[in-house]
């Protein structure tokens, strides 16, 4: 899988999870965090985290598919979900399914700025190749 197909699955699996904890907070908490979920705050906290990672996804797919500020958007996600992962390790109280599902946010950070370098990186050098080319032009 190359860094871009990369970039776009994580951008779905962030859509799809956003979608699921905005239309059942209660079933994608309780399976995360436990029965607490099923409090009403909780509840609004997981639908503004779901709608956070439905936009953070649509945005990371919509330009890493049109080539414009894909690594910009998909670091943003990464960046989210290694915050996300530290904060589930560092609050107290949470069940031992919460502190093994920060396996997943940890893994996406790690993949997600892999995969922002590697596309900021092919923009950079697609610039380049292209101002050689108008130079090479302006010569001729």
């Amino acid at each position: 899988m190359d860094d871009r197909q990369l970039a776009l699955v994580l951008g779905r699996a962030r859509a799809v999870a956003g979608l699921v904890l905005v239309v059942f907070p209660s079933l994608a908490g309780w399976l995360w965090l436990g029965r607490g979920a099923r409090e009403p705050a909780a509840r609004a906290t997981l639908r503004m985290l779901g709608i956070r990672d439905l936009v953070l996804g649509i945005g990371a797919i919509t330009t890493v598919k049109e080539q414009t500020s894909g690594p910009e958007w998909v670091g943003m996600g990464a960046v989210v979900d290694g915050v996300d992962a530290v904060a589930m390790v560092i609050t107290p109280g949470l069940p031992k399914r919460a502190r093994l599902a920060m396996l997943f946010p940890a893994a996406a950070a790690a993949l997600g700025i892999r995969a922002a370098k590697a596309l900021a990186a092919q923009r950079d050098e697609s610039v380049r190749a292209a101002a050689a080319a108008v130079g090479a032009e302006t010569v001729a």
